[in-house]
């Protein structure tokens, strides 16, 4: 057989399968959102509700802080690795211009 034919048959056969893995998620979602859809919300998770959000709000606070606090150190850490390989650096020579 042909090598170019034998690639196209096993992308097309992991194609097939990963598309109908898909399908069959698509499936159970829709029908899990359904179901959830029709049960009625009980009243202890109505009040429990805010103060999840709250601590979730708070949890990502704190993971973003952590985030900008990375994000300063690698600026620093940039901008101090540059300023060496500046000073490391020979002075660049004037070129001529014609005018």
């Amino acid at each position: 057989m042909n090598d170019e034919f034998v690639m196209l048959l096993v992308m097309f056969s992991v194609s097939a399968t990963v598309n109908l893995g898909l399908v069959i998620a698509l499936f159970h979602a829709n029908k899990r959102l359904r179901q959830l859809g029709t049960r009625p919300p009980a009243s202890a998770e109505l009040h429990d509700l805010p103060a999840r959000v709250d601590s979730a709000l708070d949890a990502m606070t704190g993971r973003l802080d952590e985030v900008a606090s990375a994000q300063d150190f690698m600026n620093r850490v940039v901008i101090e690795r540059l300023e060496k390989l500046h000073r490391a650096l020979p002075a660049p020579e004037p070129h001529d211009t014609p005018t």
